[in-house]
């Protein structure tokens, strides 16, 4: 009887195990399906990231005042969402956007969202969340802290709905002869 139930065990770990390589196995063929869908374009002023739920837009703008604000701008298809840097509750995947610690620039004040996102109900929480519904910008203002040329590189990170995957978009920006443009990062 011993025996049995021995045989009996082996038999059900062994299941277990393979089920637990396929499931993962799939979850990595789903990731890279992912990833195949994303283009990039990199031009000098601007560059774009698009995917099925959402194209991405990176572009520097110079203000009358000689200052440069990095401008985000996300459209949304196929009514996906992500959750708004205001949002005040803890969430791994709300819009955030990283620039590194870098002695020749730096973020300059809070970031801006137009139109402003507004909270409501999402009947996954008791409370009201801040969700971005539809086409938004960000401006982030840029504080230049040095006239010698610099590259820096960022990222922007959100979790778009309704596919739940966790999005980190890198950027580079380079600033030579008094001129701040986008490069390809290499990461």
């Amino acid at each position: 009887m011993n025996k049995s139930i021995a045989i009996l065990l082996t038999l059900l770990s062994f299941s277990c195990t393979n089920d637990k390589q396929q499931s993962n196995t799939s979850k990595n063929i789903a990731q890279l399906e992912v990833q195949k869908k994303k283009t990039t374009s990199i031009s000098n002023t601007i560059t774009t990231i698009t995917d099925e739920l959402y194209t991405l837009q990176f572009k520097i703008e110079k203000t009358e005042n000689n200052q440069h604000n990095l401008v985000v701008d996300m459209k949304l298809h196929k009514e996906s969402s992500f959750i708004s840097p205001f949002e005040t509750k803890e969430f791994k995947g709300k819009f955030y956007m990283d620039l590194g610690n870098y002695k020749d620039l730096s973020f300059d004040g809070n970031i801006i969202e137009t139109p402003r996102a507004v909270a409501r109900y999402d009947g996954f929480e008791d409370a009201p969340v801040i969700w971005v519904k539809e086409n938004t910008k960000y401006i982030q203002p840029l504080n230049i802290l040095s006239e010698d040329g610099f590259e820096v590189f960022g990222r922007v990170q959100f979790t778009i709905e309704p596919r739940c995957s966790l999005e980190e978009i890198p950027f580079a920006i380079s600033y030579i002869d008094g001129k701040m443009t986008f490069f390809e990062p290499k990461c």
